[in-house]
């Protein structure tokens, strides 16, 4: 089933936007001008800070995707014809390219959609004076919320929701946040606490795992419960203990989250990263 990015997803404010990658839908991208973004432009489209530029894209998990489909447009009439060329690096070495280029003074967005971009590790998108939107691919069944962006700085943070990939997380220490564990792990602001992660309005979503590990050395066993609520009102749990005086990563992976409307995690003192789902 194929995926469109929107880039909507948090993506980062202002021309220039602070520097960092962007992520949505379980792609990563990145760009040749330091990741800086500009936004928006005409027909709402996104694009890099500086010209010509190049955007590459790649799994968050570094599995292979298939191109679909990008839209490109000139962001004013003045503009001439520009080029923009598409070199796709598959699983096995090998690569495709394609090129296109937009119509002169028009800025109607223009569909991009080469074949034979399938498999691909990565793809790199030479662009000349133009801005985009709507990438479509296939072949990300899960992603994974990394908690590297944007998430809410400071011991405590500022107190607010986390929201990323279409999901929104919330604490019940008043939506206080820790980062800067072991690991590179995160965490809630008071312990013990419980964390509920919720989709869009009327969507649904599937828990696959959550790595979750003891701050320190010094901490005995930690219980960690998963409370998934269905739509229908009806619910599926399960429970976990981290290992005592044991810092090491602990994936969880329940079976069974599946349909899922929110999702609730009661956390003993302990630190998490990793947050794999689907759509």
């Amino acid at each position: 089933m194929a995926t469109t990015i929107t880039f909507q997803d948090n993506f980062p404010t202002g021309c220039p936007s602070a520097p960092g990658p962007y992520r949505e839908a379980g792609l990563v991208f990145t760009n040749s001008v330091g990741n800086g973004w500009c936004s928006p432009f005409i027909n709402n489209f996104v694009g890099t800070y500086g010209s010509p530029s190049q955007l590459f894209v790649s799994r968050d998990d570094g599995g292979a995707f298939d191109f679909r489909s990008l839209q490109v447009c000139n962001p004013n009439t003045a503009i001439p014809p520009q080029a923009t060329t598409f070199i796709g690096t598959r699983a096995d070495g090998s690569s495709v390219s394609a090129q296109f280029s937009t119509p002169n003074a028009d800025t109607t967005p223009q569909t991009f959609a080469p074949s034979g971009f399938d498999d691909l590790t990565s793809l790199m998108v030479s662009l000349g004076f133009v801005a985009f939107d709507n990438f479509v691919f296939e072949g990300v069944a899960a992603k994974t919320v990394l908690f590297d962006q944007d998430f809410p700085p400071g011991c405590p943070s500022a107190v607010t929701a986390y929201t990323s990939q279409g999901l929104t997380f919330t604490n019940s220490v008043g939506d206080r946040w820790c980062s800067g564990f072991i690991n590179g792990f995160v965490g809630t602001y008071g312990s013990p606490s419980t964390m509920t992660v919720a989709p869009a309005a009327g969507q649904t979503f599937d828990f696959r795992s959550l790595q979750v590990c003891n701050p320190n050395p010094a901490i005995t066993s930690q219980p960690v419960t998963f409370t998934g609520t269905r739509p229908d009102g009806s619910t599926v749990s399960a429970a976990f203990s981290t290992p005592s005086n044991n810092t090491s990563p602990q994936t969880f992976a329940p079976t069974g989250f599946v349909g899922l409307a929110s999702l609730t995690i009661a956390l003993g003192f302990v630190a998490f990263d990793n947050f794999v789902f689907a759509d």
